[in-house]
Formats: C-alpha cells, structure tokens, sequence
C-alpha cells in the first residue's frame, strides 16, 4: 500500500503561518484569505513565515485554504510512522523520492543500503528540514 503523510519538520513554516492566521482572526472566506495573503506578503521580509510564501498554494485561494486555514491537517514525524508501523505489524518498504535525495541519504548512511531505516531517515530529515517539503511518500506492506 502507497501512504502519504504530512512531515511536522517540514511544514514548521506553515505551522508558524497558521498561528499567525489564528492569531489574527481571519476566517476561511475568499476575502478574508486575500486579505490574510496580503498581510503575510507585507510581512515577507521577516523569517517567521520562511518558505510559505514560495509555495505555489499560496497563491491559489482553495489551496491556501486548505494550506493555512485548513481545520484538521495531521503532521507526523518519522518516528510516528515506525511507531504505527511496528505495532500494526507493517513492513517499510522504501520512499518515493528524488534519486539525489536517496543518493545522499545512502551517502550519509551506508549501512542502510535498502534505506528503510526509519530512525535514520529521522536523522536524515533533522539535517536536512525540506527534504520532505511535499510530504513522505512511501510504500508498506503487511509482515510476515
């Protein structure tokens, strides 16, 4: 089975966005997002929203809802994922990712040559914050 998940680490920006969404009260209506967007490009020079505002949903009005005023998004980590995997005994089977992204890994991890070291991948993602800029992608399967 092919997965998708959102990565906390890589959408700390977002989450940083959304507060200051909340914090200043804008609802969810067309108006209010423009007004809401126009705000935070104002704002573009602070680091507190880094690469939002780079995001091709930003500047769409149904994909900035659904990326910063969004009711129920669920952000993992990594760990969240073995955690799920080991209890429901479920097998990773690898990521679907950029060939220079899985080059890297297995250079900074050479003893985990099928990469499906998820505690690593861990690590990897720590030193690397947007390598899972889009989410984690990956395939499971059913152990034993």
């Amino acid at each position: 089975m092919r997965l998708g998940f959102y990565s906390e680490i890589a959408r700390r920006d977002i989450a940083k966005a959304r507060a200051f969404v909340t914090e200043h009260g804008y609802g969810a209506t067309a108006n209010e997002i423009r007004q809401c967007r126009q705000h935070v490009m104002d704002l573009h020079k602070s680091p507190i929203f880094g690469t939002t505002i780079n995001s091709l949903d930003f500047f769409s009005i149904s994909a900035c809802r659904d990326l910063l005023f969004h009711v129920q998004e669920h952000v993992m980590l990594l760990t969240d994922v073995d955690t799920f995997l080991r209890e429901n005994n479920l097998t990773f089977l690898g990521f679907e990712i950029d060939r220079d992204v899985l080059h890297a890994y297995k250079q900074r991890f050479p003893y985990d040559p099928a990469a499906t070291n998820l505690g690593q991948w861990q690590t990897f993602e720590n030193e690397n914050p947007d390598t899972f800029a889009s989410m984690y992608q990956f395939w499971i399967q059913k152990a034993g």
